[in-house]
């Protein structure tokens, strides 16, 4: 009886033995996927900016509270879907100010664009607040921002912008969903390019 046992507890041993890493294997998170926001096209060579250059910063984008994070959602009907899979980089509201301020520098190459503080008073502040930022399951997308460029001088007004835009495609991946985000973001960028002002000409030199 005593060699039945053992020969029982041998095979039992054996058995998780064999088990145990095919458990462990099947009960593992699935790997998770980090993404950002793919970086605008370099700007092309050219002159360096001079002293004198335009200084305009972009301040961190404000968000809705329940999508400043690093979840990446999808709106199946009142349902928020969060991807098991893929989260952000970093945080939403971070990710899209650092892309709409490259977009907004390879736009601008006679002016000094960014996010960081600087030494200078900027000549303009860039204030971004996106209220709505919606993919649906259906593969619809839209996003509504307004912005206000607040320049140096008090004398000058700020000016106040207002704009939405939808745009369409597939979300079966993260990928996909990450891909129709910054496709909203580019045209917001390039209405904010747009509402921005442009340096004042100096006379020509030799009048």
């Amino acid at each position: 009886m005593i060699a039945a046992k053992r020969g029982r507890r041998r095979s039992a041993a054996a058995v998780l033995a064999i088990a145990g890493p095919l458990l462990a294997t099947a009960c593992a998170s699935p790997s998770l996927s980090l993404y950002t926001l793919a970086p605008p096209e370099p700007r092309s060579e050219g002159a360096p900016l001079g002293r004198h250059a335009v200084v305009v910063e972009v301040r961190r984008v404000v968000l809705p509270d329940y999508l400043d994070s690093q979840d990446i959602l999808v709106r199946d009907g009142a349902r928020l879907d969060r991807s098991p899979r893929g989260r952000w980089a970093s945080r939403l509201s971070v990710t899209i100010t650092h892309y709409l301020t490259g977009l907004l520098a390879a736009r601008r190459p006679d002016a000094l664009v960014t996010d960081q503080p600087q030494v200078r008073t900027p000549d303009d502040r860039i204030f971004i607040t996106i209220g709505t930022l919606d993919v649906t399951r259906s593969g619809t997308a839209t996003l509504e921002a307004d912005w206000t460029i607040a320049p140096r001088s008090p004398a000058e007004p700020e000016r106040l912008q207002r704009a939405r835009f939808t745009a369409s495609g597939p979300v079966a991946s993260d990928q996909e969903v990450v891909t129709l985000v910054q496709t909203l973001l580019v045209r917001l960028a390039d209405a904010i390019e747009t509402s921005l002002p442009r340096p004042q000409r100096t006379a020509r030199q030799g009048r």
